[in-house]
């Protein structure tokens, strides 16, 4: 008897990690987001604080970018190869508001893409990624590659 019971319990914990495995397997922007047209955007926003000089005082970056802008067409590239894994906490409901002890050299940003009807945005919150389009809001994400990160971050900080 206790053995089948261990033996339950080890099956249904096997069967819990294979899908935190399937539910963090990588995936682009597409395939995390159905219904996304990244070659639909009509105009790129990139803003960002960068916290170079102190934590007391943080060099601000906002700018946008049309499909005349040779940074617009850079970003979009940026945007189609990016790779992400979901994470586990995004099954747990979000509740209250999350905070940063702010140090030297933080950084955090947001791409805010618009399409003709509806926008997609990635935002940084100091290392902590988040994904929102249409009716999916605040998905917590990885991105698979730091490279990544790192390129929209040189942008800002350039």
């Amino acid at each position: 008897m206790k053995q089948r019971k261990k033996t339950i319990i080890l099956l249904i914990l096997s069967l819990c990690a294979a899908l935190a495995l399937f539910y963090r397997r990588s995936l682009s922007l597409q395939q995390l987001l159905p219904g996304l047209d990244l070659s639909q955007c009509t105009s790129i926003t990139l803003q960002g604080d960068f916290y170079k000089e102190s934590p007391r005082e943080s060099v601000a970056y906002n700018r946008t970018f049309t499909p005349e802008n040779k940074e617009f067409e850079q970003i979009l590239a940026l945007l189609k190869q990016a790779e992400f894994r979901r994470s586990l906490w995004g099954l747990i409901p979000n509740k209250g508001t999350r905070t940063h002890p702010l140090q030297t050299g933080d950084i955090r940003w947001e791409i805010h893409c618009v399409f003709p009807d509806s926008s997609l945005r990635v935002h940084n919150f100091f290392g902590d990624f988040t994904l929102s389009f249409q009716e999916i809001s605040s998905l917590p994400v990885a991105p698979v590659s730091s490279q990544w990160a790192d390129v929209v971050t040189a942008i800002i900080t350039k």
